[in-house]
């Protein structure tokens, strides 16, 4: 019987430890969520963001050398040189080369974006067996950078041909 009154004292014991232990860590751990509310409201700010700046930013027309990266992968274009343009708006590159796959076949590509809404499209044209297409005349500078975007360009063909690029219409002639 002394032995059982032994027993049940030493399990009491150690329930009281345990339960004093639990309460220990619960007490621990509200000091830390209570110490981490009261910094995260401290790093944050509540004034408001500022605006951001919503005058267009242009950018003039301008040629793209063939050492300027360009969005589309050598697969598509062999980059010879490039064209580009933005009112602030919208954005229009053209990128002249030849075709990944043959470069015997002239292509262009035509990047449009709307940078407003984040949409962009991007527009393939093959001349043909004309080798690759090299832009030789286009708009340029700070004047034209909306009139640019539905303008023309010429384009040289590595066999010397003169071809016009419409970029109002898509369509090369």
């Amino acid at each position: 019987m002394f032995r059982l009154l032994i027993a049940a004292c030493v399990i009491a014991a150690a329930g009281g430890i345990a339960a004093a232990a639990i309460v220990a860590a619960t007490e621990e751990k509200a000091a830390a969520l209570q110490r981490h509310v009261s910094v995260a409201t401290t790093d944050s700010s509540t004034a408001p963001a500022p605006r951001p700046d919503s005058v267009p930013q242009q950018i003039p027309a301008r040629m793209l050398g063939s050492g300027v990266p360009v969005p589309i992968p050598p697969s598509v274009l062999e980059v010879r040189n490039g064209w580009l343009v933005s009112d602030g708006r919208t954005l229009v590159a053209v990128y002249a080369g030849a075709a990944g796959y043959d470069p015997s076949v002239g292509r262009l590509v035509i990047v449009r974006q709307d940078l407003a809404a984040g949409r962009q499209t991007v527009r393939t044209i093959d001349a043909g067996p004309t080798g690759a297409l090299t832009i030789t005349a286009a708009p340029l500078g700070s004047a034209v950078e909306a009139s640019a975007q539905t303008g023309s360009l010429l384009v040289r063909a590595a066999r010397g041909r003169t071809l016009r690029l419409d970029l109002g219409a898509g369509t090369l002639t």
